[in-house]
């Protein structure tokens, strides 16, 4: 007999079921002398606490009732929050927001987006409201995981790709770790100097804790005094033009491909502040949310050691809210 289970109740057919009735309705059955209000003292499940979604804890209250759900709030953290599967104010579920977010990421754009959750789902939302998503959850995103630090080799590669805003030529820059595929930083710069090629591995170092005993780099000339000024004689530059000549792993044209398609991401923005918040976010999904083949199907993040608290999009807004 199960913790469920009574003398006068059970979930399995009794050897004497003439003995008993089958309440359908339930599941269960009662011997037949049983008052039926014997049920509401027995509890076949319990019911599970109301708990915060950001801190867990179930000391809350109720909050009012907005568009017919009833809202609550946590008594120790002061988050307020809904049973319903969506953020707070929202209508669309979690699942769509995060699956849309993990969608530009990989290259779709917020019109494409939008249809399809009008479509599949039956969720006409707009391309503003799928915009509105992206810079808050990336700006909560890059707050919530950026900070963590990975635990990467001594080799890191640099590269630098050209790209456009409102017909003004930028580029961007970027550091990852050899080994775990890490992406240490990304810059965005209107200028191809030694000021944004220190600038940049400043940003990498901080964010290792660390110097590369080697840097890999392009021809580019500016590498030459910004390692030098950030590292010293410390850190060994090598460059090659082109990088297959240093780089017989292909680890730099891999990387290039997806240089590429973060570009695609980056096509529909016109000011530089809200594409600097995008490459962020771009750098969060390519390092926690984007399995690698190379690294046997893990993430960056996990390669490098990292116990990240959310491992895709929709477990973000889940828990940010």
């Amino acid at each position: 007999m199960t913790q469920d289970e009574s003398p006068n109740i059970t979930t399995k057919e009794p050897s004497d079921p003439e003995n008993w009735r089958k309440l359908e309705h339930l599941g269960v059955w009662i011997k037949k002398e049983t008052d039926v209000a014997h049920l509401a003292d027995h509890q076949f499940t319990k019911p599970e606490a109301i708990k915060c979604p950001r801190c867990g804890s179930v000391d809350v209250d109720k909050y009012g009732i907005r568009e017919g759900v009833q809202e609550y709030i946590c008594l120790k953290c002061k988050r307020k929050f809904h049973n319903k599967d969506a953020p707070l104010g929202m209508r669309t579920p979690v699942e769509q927001i995060g699956a849309s977010l993990n969608m530009y990421y990989t290259g779709s754009s917020l019109t494409d987006i939008a249809n399809h959750l009008s479509q599949v789902y039956k969720n006409p939302v707009s391309r503003s409201t799928v915009y509105a998503w992206l810079i808050k959850y990336s700006e909560q995103a890059v707050k919530l995981l950026q900070p963590l630090k990975p635990k990467v080799g001594d080799t890191w590669i640099a590269d630098e790709t050209a790209i456009k805003f409102n017909d003004v030529l930028y580029w961007i820059w970027d550091v990852i770790d050899r080994d775990t595929r890490f992406l240490l930083a990304s810059y965005l710069s209107p200028n191809r100097g030694t000021r944004e090629a220190r600038k940049l591995m400043e940003m990498a170092s901080e964010h290792a804790g660390t110097a590369p005993e080697k840097v890999l780099t392009d021809s580019l000339r500016a590498y030459l005094d910004g390692i030098e000024l950030t590292f010293g004689a410390d850190t060994k530059h090598i460059q090659s033009s082109p990088f297959s000549k240093i780089d017989s792993t292909n680890i730099i044209e891999r990387f290039q491909a997806t240089i590429k398609e973060r570009t695609k991401v980056l096509w529909g923005f016109k000011t530089v502040p809200s594409a600097r918040l995008i490459l962020d976010g771009f750098g969060v999904h390519y390092n926690f949310f984007r399995p690698h083949l190379a690294l046997n199907n893990r993430t960056p993040a996990e390669e490098a050691g990292i116990k990240s608290p959310v491992t895709n999009w929709i477990e973000l807004v889940r828990k940010v809210g």
